[in-house]
């Protein structure tokens, strides 16, 4: 009697922009080069802007919870780093596509919505950096 193997299904690669455009994103703090960057359904974190930003249970319109938020401008990244809980890191990333425009945002090529992205390069925001960040959050000014 053999011994039954699993087969697993193999997935393609998932495609990824051909562009020069740099993606950017913040959150969590610790991540490696090569990790992916999953949607909150995946890892199911409640630690979301929403959650952080004290939205508690009300989404924010056209919010997906099974995509991953990128921006293409490292400045807006950082905010959201800067409004981690404790502080997150920057993250440049490879999202997979299709690239989704983020509904909510009102800056046209500024916010995308991907089903996951894989991490290029990793920022940790230094602290006198994420302070000047928070305090311009908290003044009402552009960080």
């Amino acid at each position: 009697m053999s011994t039954p193997t699993l087969k697993l299904a193999s997935a393609a690669a998932p495609q990824v922009p051909p562009s020069p455009i740099a993606y950017w994103h913040g959150g969590a703090p610790g991540l490696k080069v090569g990790e992916l960057i999953l949607p909150p359904s995946t890892t199911c974190t409640s630690i979301t802007l929403g959650a952080y930003m004290g939205e508690g249970e009300k989404a924010r319109a056209g919010y997906r919870a099974d995509r991953v938020y990128v921006t293409s401008l490292q400045e807006a990244a950082e905010l959201y780093a800067a409004l981690y809980p404790d502080g997150g890191w920057v993250y440049r990333v490879q999202p997979w596509l299709p690239l989704e425009v983020d509904p909510d945002c009102t800056e046209p090529g500024l916010s995308y919505a991907c089903l996951g992205a894989r991490i290029v390069a990793a920022y940790a925001l230094n602290p006198l950096h994420l302070f000047l960040i928070l305090q311009a959050v908290q003044s009402g000014g552009a960080a």
